[in-house]
């Protein structure tokens, strides 16, 4: 029985699958990689992204030289009837740039998570945005890679 409603933030699948090129990251790659791994074996759960999200995981694995044959199957898994892939509405766009003005947290965080209010009921990020109200407003938010904080555009950082 489906029972769990996830949100996994990008952070995480960029960790999950490129191998960090510092060795002092690779603790981070082993953890998302088999958080990841759980995840997506089990039954129980349905990974819901938005069409944003899909773009910018693909984005963060090219940037990263993520081989291309698996870009297209880390995509294609997206199809499958394990996600959820919710189009982002330009009423959802007005909401998350009003927010993102309000709070200094980046549009693209809230263009991963606004959309999904009221589908999901877990989100999953390493990035301490997402312990903003408005996000836990959303559903409970935890950090499977803790102690790591991992901050878009920022050296990942252990609390």
């Amino acid at each position: 029985m489906t029972d769990r409603f996830l949100l996994i933030d990008t952070n995480i699948w960029h960790f999950g699958y490129v191998v960090p090129t510092k060795e002092k990251w690779n603790s981070i790659h082993r953890i998302a990689s088999g958080f990841l791994s759980d995840v997506i074996t089990d039954s129980s759960v349905i990974i819901f992204v938005t069409t944003f999200q899909v773009a910018e995981i693909m984005e963060v694995l090219r940037k990263h030289a993520f081989p291309v044959k698996q870009r297209e199957e880390v995509y294609k898994g997206f199809k499958t009837e394990k996600f959820r892939v919710i189009d982002v509405k330009s009423t959802d766009v007005d909401v998350c740039f009003k927010k993102s003005l309000a709070s200094g947290i980046h549009i693209y965080d809230y263009l991963v998570a606004i959309p999904l209010k009221g589908l999901i009921n877990e989100i999953f990020s390493a990035d301490d945005h997402f312990q903003h109200e408005d996000f836990q407003e959303i559903a409970k938010v935890n950090n499977p890679l803790s102690p790591w904080i991992i901050r878009e555009g920022r050296i990942p950082r252990e609390t």
